[in-house]
Parts: C-alpha cells; structure tokens; sequence
C-alpha cells in the first residue's frame, strides 16, 4: 500500500464527496478518455523515506500524493475542491490496509482550467501522506 492507497480510502468514505463523485470514479492514476464528469484521479508526486539508525520493520515515509478532479463547469469545479479539501485534510490514523501511523494534511493547490482533454474544468490539490511500512 502507498500514499494513494491511503488518500483513495478517505475520499471513497467521505459522504459528502461521495455525493458528488461516486467511488466508481475516483481513480488511483489517470481516468480513461470519455469517463463521465465528475471524477476524480490520484498519482503520487514525490516520496521520501526517512532513514535511521538501526532501523527495524518499518521505514516511515513521506508521500506527496496530488488529487486532481475534471468537472462539468466551473461551479462544480470549485465544489469538488472544497469535498476533497474537506474529505482529506487533517487526518489522523484513518485505517488503511498494509501502512500504519497515516496522517494526511493538504500542500498545495494547482490553477484552475479548462481540460480539453477532458472537456471539462480541472482543478488539484496535493496532499503530505506521512505513514509506516514494512521494510
């Protein structure tokens, strides 16, 4: 398990976002081409472990996870930002399978626009995924 494992479980338990999004669309890498609006998608942006000395099971890491939504308009663009940003900010020791010690707080925020890709309005957000695992 990693960091968007981690995200993925409180965004697809979170009601309020899941009022907007169904699980079914919220993907942990890019959504197919013609998915329809809203979604959500999840990649990892960076990762850090913290080495120290004598080490024992676990290696704690850092993990940039970026959350990014296309949505329909610019309306539901900006209220996609304010579920996510609710649905994961802050969290302390939400469960998660295979890591432990997970806490999640938002970085930064990306620009607002229009996907043409997607033929839909984007936005993102990046998320500090610090958790525990097995070495």
């Amino acid at each position: 398990m990693d960091g968007v494992a981690a995200v993925r479980s409180v965004l697809a338990e979170d009601g309020d976002l899941l009022a907007l999004v169904p699980a079914t669309r919220i993907f942990a890498g890019p959504a197919p081409l013609g998915t329809v609006l809203p979604f959500v998608m999840l990649e990892s942006i960076s990762i850090v472990d913290r080495n120290i000395p004598s080490p024992g099971a676990q290696r704690f890491v850092t993990e940039r996870v970026q959350v990014t939504w296309v949505a329909q308009n610019y309306p539901q663009q900006k209220q996609l930002q304010r579920a996510v940003r609710h649905a994961a900010a802050d969290k302390i020791n939400p469960a998660v399978a295979g890591i432990s010690g997970v806490t999640i707080h938002t970085d930064s925020a990306g620009p607002d626009f229009f996907d043409q890709d997607y033929s839909g309005w984007r936005g993102s957000q990046d998320l500090r995924v610090k958790y525990s695992e097995e070495r």
